[in-house]
């Protein structure tokens, strides 16, 4: 202990200078500090309230959009406003199961409804009623009275469709169907108050800040607290969709002003703490300087050997404890530099997600300094945005365990990277989804970009192949000339991707090589589809030619993987639905060989080759055992004899149920319910469709008049045969073969 008494007199002399200088520095730091994190946090909830604002008017705008679509394209919501009848089961069952699949699709939406101004008709997903007794009627009439035009999404309100349920806060937007006319009716979607605070809750904590929406009204828009409501603003934006007004802040924003006021009084304070300070140094200084001369002199007449020994004497429990804090520094600084390089792939993958979906295009001062750091892309240059999806996805994760498919993803990854080095090419290259890498080729202003494209990413393709035994098919979308194009060329590469189920996996798809799709073909393909459900129902060997026909046609016509779903299913629910109105024991079989058989086969095939060999199995095998069911059930020929009979003599005038029962020998009532049975339909039906479907070959192929046709079909009153054909068609014969000459027009021209 005698040994360190100089030490510990240095150490208290020095004591409370070192205490007050040090405390003020540590003030003035955490101040400075307080005040640079409260202009961060101020700017971090700014920028908070704008990413809520985008996130709900993007979902809203999504919404508005989606629904625009459906009423250019949904042929029956065109049915239900133009021609459609309270009685319409079978369509108004079509549109509440098209607004609960809505529903599903977009968990936002609490409710739908239709509003037909023809004949005052409201019809949502959970009920119909006249506009009169509807309990929204208030807020739809005066759209339909054309008080209110086209004012988007509505401020908060309450919905309330029954008495027996609470009303719920909802924002509504009105569409006009359609919306490029006027007098047919409105669409009103409603979406939940709550279901908005859901969408924005996960960007913020309500311990530290706040956000308030604010709709045209005045009215809080996201359910607050009183608390809430009371604290000072600090940002606010009007939305550009829907004109409300956002506002946040910070939870203890007044403290922290507060706090702030009083940083140049401590300031002062510190000037002459230091000034105290720096006076009791020199006072400190000037009396311990002759011990330490004297120390000093003592030293000199040492030799060097034994001032060695007596530093390492005196000093080796201090060097020991620098040494260890040394040591823990190094360790430490080591860990902080293996934590930044794990940061930087994280925020490299991110930064990768954000620049090819458009939410961040940074300015080139800000990309070239994140180039230096992450070694990324020159902006400046053209880039490429490629996909590279692996194949049959399903069966690869259960193959292999989760450690061997992070290891191929990582060897699919370098193994493109290495490609691009030698190639002269530089690459980025990040995981999208499970599935999906993203690719992002930059190229030079003279190259070919499908020439650069194929160079690093064919190579790389069939060594995937050949080594991973796994394959892999790329889609790659247009150059990008500038940041901005970016997002474009990734949804044209993931738009090339949907025709892998054409074209065929383990290649490379150029979305610019693909042919337009043909939108105008879909309505004949349903058309088709429905032929060929009745003609399986019926028993008729023809649709398996009709069925031949549709496949002709996709393949003719290149469509997505989309489009050849949507068939899929609508052939599914069309056979379904003609299965349906047969007997008991035709349904059960339509539901254990068909229905599920069919849905397994679609959910599991990757290519359309695939999709046609499996239907066309199922559809047989199903279809024998119909025609066996047949021919057990009794007057099962007669019936088959009696639908012969009426596809010859169908424009016979006089063609009944009479006149059949007394050429078969059976009573009317008999021969009836036997063709119901056997047929899923009323005789009545079954004729009517034999004539309208010949008088729709007759106007798509002929120019006779719609007199002469109706007497070539049955109808000797032109009146009644156009009130049927309008029915069934939903058009006039007329407007019909108007639609044919425009359509066959428009296919001309393209």
């Amino acid at each position: 202990m005698g040994k360190r008494n100089w030490f510990y007199r240095q150490l208290f002399s020095y004591m409370p200078a070192f205490l007050i200088v040090i405390s003020f520095i540590f003030f003035v730091f955490f101040q400075m500090l307080g005040d640079q994190s409260r202009k961060e946090a101020v700017k971090a909830n700014e920028t908070l309230m704008l990413q809520a604002m985008s996130s709900i008017d993007s979902s809203l705008k999504t919404i508005e959009q989606m629904l625009m679509t459906e009423l250019l394209n949904n042929p029956d919501l065109s049915t239900f406003y133009k021609s459609g009848t309270e009685n319409d089961y079978y369509l108004n069952i079509r549109i509440v199961k098209f607004m609960n699949n809505f529903r599903n699709a977009y968990p936002l939406v609490d409710s739908i409804y239709l509003v037909r101004s023809s004949d005052g008709f409201v019809l949502s997903n959970a009920t119909s009623s006249g506009l009169e007794d509807y309990p929204d009627a208030p807020f739809i009439k005066p759209y339909i009275e054309q008080a209110k035009k086209d004012e988007g999404w509505s401020g908060v309100r309450h919905f309330e469709e029954f008495s027996i349920k609470e009303p719920k806060r909802v924002v509504s937007l009105a569409l006009k169907a359609p919306f490029l006319k006027t007098g047919q009716g409105f669409l009103v979607v409603n979406v939940t108050a709550n279901g908005l605070s859901q969408l924005i809750e996960s960007m913020y904590s309500r311990d530290v800040s706040y956000i308030h929406i604010i709709d045209k009204s005045g009215a809080d828009v996201l359910p607050n607290s009183k608390s809430e409501q009371e604290r000072s603003i600090v940002s606010s934006a009007i939305s550009p969709v829907t004109g409300w007004d956002y506002q946040s802040g910070l939870i203890n924003g007044k403290w922290v002003d507060v706090a702030s006021q009083l940083y140049n009084v401590w300031f002062i304070l510190g000037i002459v703490m230091i000034a105290a300070g720096g006076l009791w140094i020199v006072y400190a200084a000037r009396k311990n300087y002759k011990p330490i001369e004297r120390i000093v002199t003592q030293v000199q007449k040492l030799s060097q050997t034994k001032v060695a020994a007596l530093m390492q004497g005196s000093g080796q429990d201090e060097f020991t404890f620098l040494q260890s804090a040394i040591n823990q520094m190094l360790e430490q600084s080591n860990t902080y530099q293996r934590q930044f390089r794990e940061d930087l792939h994280v925020k490299k993958a991110y930064l990768f997600q954000q620049l090819v979906e458009g939410q961040h295009l940074p300015k080139s001062e800000e990309w070239e300094a994140l180039r230096d750091t992450m070694q990324l892309n020159d902006l400046d240059m053209p880039q490429v945005v490629c996909v590279v999806e692996i194949d049959k996805f399903a069966s690869f994760c259960s193959q292999f365990t989760q450690e061997d498919q992070y290891l191929m993803k990582f060897a699919l990854k370098s193994v493109i990277q290495e490609t691009a080095q030698e190639h002269g090419g530089i690459v980025w290259t990040e995981w999208i989804s499970g599935d999906g890498l993203g690719v992002l080729v930059q190229i030079e202003e003279t190259d070919d970009p499908r020439g650069r494209v194929t160079d690093m990413l064919d190579h790389a393709r069939r060594w995937v192949q050949e080594h991973l035994k796994l394959t892999v098919t790329v889609g790659a979308g247009a150059a990008a000339r500038c940041p901005a194009e970016i997002p474009e060329s990734y949804a044209q590469a993931q738009q090339a991707l949907k025709y892998k189920m054409v074209l065929g996996s383990n290649r490379i798809i150029f979305y610019d090589s693909l042919a337009k799709e043909d939108q105008g073909a879909m309505f004949d393909y349903f058309q088709l589809v429905h032929s060929i459900a009745q003609s399986f129902r019926l028993g008729k060997p023809d649709w398996k030619d009709k069925y031949g026909q549709l496949i002709q046609g996709i393949g003719q016509h290149l469509l997505s993987r989309d489009h050849i779903v949507s068939l899929a299913d609508y052939l599914i629910y069309s056979i379904g639905r003609e299965m349906g109105k047969m007997t008991k024991e035709y349904q059960e079989l339509w539901e254990e060989t068909g229905h599920r058989p069919l849905q397994q086969a679609l959910h599991a095939s990757d290519t359309f080759e695939q999709v046609e060999e499996s239907f066309m199995k199922t559809l047989e095998r199903c279809y024998e055992q119909l025609l066996q069911i047949q021919v057990t059930r009794n007057h099962s020929d007669t019936i088959r004899k009696v639908r012969e009979t009426m596809e010859r003599e169908f424009a016979n005038p006089d063609l009944s149920l009479d006149f059949l029962s007394e050429r078969f020998d059976l009573p009317s009532k008999t021969l009836s319910k036997l063709f119901k049975e056997e047929t899923g339909q009323k005789f009545v039906d079954y004729l009517i469709e034999l004539r309208v479907g010949r008088a729709r070959t007759l106007l798509e192929n002929t120019d006779h008049a719609v007199q002469e046709i109706a007497e070539e079909v049955g109808y000797l009153n032109v009146i009644s045969f156009g009130r049927m054909f309008k029915k069934i068609v939903g058009l006039s014969p007329g407007e019909y073969r108007e639609h044919i000459t425009r359509t066959e027009r428009d296919s001309a021209a393209l």
